[in-house]
């Protein structure tokens, strides 16, 4: 019998403590304590009942405070929820465990996005203590580990956008092999099917596949033939799994194939006065700058607050001893990435001055890859940024979620870096201490993700009598006793 090393106890461990977290925190929760999960409800509670798919017009589905569905975008995960559901339908009628049978795929989708992290980990890095730490903080960050609990889309964007990172990387090294692309258009279209702001990873997966095939051509391979050919087999199997949703929405819509112009129409037509696109005060339409909104609103606070966390309906923040234990490792990540950077820039320089001036060389490959992890974390913070500027003033960190592999990826490698100079510099007893703080770290970490679910959300949820009752929030809950006044500033 084949002895189980190490790693590959610590790789269970880790799958079923992570599994028990999500599991745990699922069945905690009453129904819509996550963000928005009562609309995502009303398309899966459709689908299972008619067996189609609904059009942003449909009736049952509409949301008369906010005027609109769900249903005007992709609903690929709601499709999935709704097979879960069915499923469960065979062993149960209650009401709240087939909820929780749906919030299995949010689950599920979370363990294949940690099995690809921890792949990606093995990858990226070559110690086994940073890999794990790179594991950890991108699986279980507090509102990460939340997305992969309720019906939601975010969920599956994660998934997809960790599957065309390690095709991507996979595809670098065994130059884009036809399997590795047609795994790649899967991905693209599971990211295309789920949520706009994830899109972001479609301009990385076109970068890096641009970058790979102009260092090869480069170094003699003469290979653009092989470049087209792959990107149009790519382009045509990602237009076949996910175009008819676009051709649906074209000929549904008049022409909308994104379906927002529509939705908007109808929020504007049957919303509540004072949430009618119309009526909403925004920093544009009072003639403010977006540098204004950046700096005199409290934009990058929140976002950053609820990047690490805030649970329930966006009512449940974390201890601050957690967003200053996260701000630490995200400060000093940053740190050591500038400090890279800097030994890079000063390297490079003598390397150029040991040519006689001679140009070094840059290899498109890695410049590339660096260029696409920057527009996936720069796309998703842009919309959420001009979502807040330019139509609803929510500055969540939920919308920037998307860029939550490539950010882990940077606060990692800054965070490396800081690990390998100082033990180059320090003794053995500082080289083991560094050993034993990225451990500790790591424990820290996934000591929150578990303090969430046990001091966190079974506290707030433990007296909930019905968990499949929808609480109705009254606007004063919501928005305070000048509700009134706040949403018409």
């Amino acid at each position: 019998m084949k002895k189980i090393a190490k790693e590959e106890w610590l790789e269970i461990v880790f799958y079923v403590f992570i599994l028990t977290v999500w599991l745990a925190w699922a069945w905690i929760m009453p129904f819509n304590e996550g963000p928005d999960e009562y609309m995502r409800s009303r398309i899966v509670e459709y689908i299972v009942e008619y067996g189609k798919l609904p059009t942003g017009y449909q009736q049952e589905i509409m949301d008369y405070s906010w005027g609109f569905t769900y249903a005007f975008r992709p609903i690929l995960p709601q499709i999935l929820e709704a097979g879960f559901v069915r499923v469960g339908m065979l062993f149960t009628s209650d009401a709240f465990s087939l909820l929780f049978a749906g919030r299995l795929s949010s689950i599920l989708c979370g363990l294949v996005f940690a099995g690809y992290v921890r792949t990606i980990a093995k990858k990226l890095f070559d110690r086994s203590g940073i890999q794990w730490l790179f594991t950890l903080l991108t699986v279980c960050l507090p509102q990460a580990t939340f997305l992969f609990t309720y019906l939601n889309c975010d969920s599956m964007a994660l998934m997809a956008a960790a599957m065309i990172v390690w095709y991507l990387l996979k595809g670098m090294d065994d130059s884009f092999s036809i399997p590795v692309c047609l795994k790649l258009a899967v991905s693209f279209s599971i990211c295309i099917l789920s949520y706009y702001n994830a899109y972001g990873f479609l301009i990385t997966g076109a970068l890096v596949f641009f970058g790979y095939y102009l260092e090869k051509n480069r170094q003699g391979g003469h290979c653009w033939k092989e470049f087209w050919a792959k990107g149009v087999l790519i382009l045509g199997v990602v237009l076949l799994l996910s175009g008819w949703w676009f051709v649906r929405n074209y000929f549904l819509y008049d022409g909308d194939i994104l379906g927002l112009k529509t939705q908007d129409e109808y929020a504007e037509k049957y919303a509540m006065d004072i949430l009618k696109p119309s009526n909403r005060q925004t920093y544009q339409n009072q003639g403010h700058s977006m540098l204004y909104m950046l700096f005199r609103s409290d934009f990058v606070s929140s976002v950053v607050k609820s990047f690490i966390g805030v649970l329930g309906p966006l009512w449940y923040a974390l201890r601050w001893w957690m967003y200053a234990g996260y701000g630490m490792i995200f400060g000093a990540g940053l740190i050591g990435l500038l400090a890279e950077a800097a030994v890079r820039l000063h390297s490079r320089k003598r390397r150029k001055e040991c040519e006689n001036g001679a140009a070094a060389r840059l290899n498109y490959r890695r410049l590339f890859w660096h260029i696409g992890l920057i527009v996936a974390i720069v796309v998703p913070n842009v919309l959420n940024f001009w979502y807040s500027y330019a139509t609803d003033y929510q500055p969540q960190g939920r919308y920037s979620m998307p860029m939550l592999i490539p950010f882990m990826y940077y606060i990692t490698r800054g965070l490396y870096f800081l690990i390998r100079w100082i033990g180059e510099r320090a003794g053995a007893l500082a080289r083991r201490i560094l050993t034993v703080g990225t451990t500790l770290v790591c424990l820290w970490i996934a000591g929150c993700a578990l303090f969430c679910v046990v001091k966190i959300m079974w506290p707030a949820y433990k007296d909930v009598e019905d968990k499949s009752v929808v609480k109705v929030y009254t606007m004063e809950e919501l928005y305070g006793e000048d509700w009134e006044e706040r949403l018409g500033q």
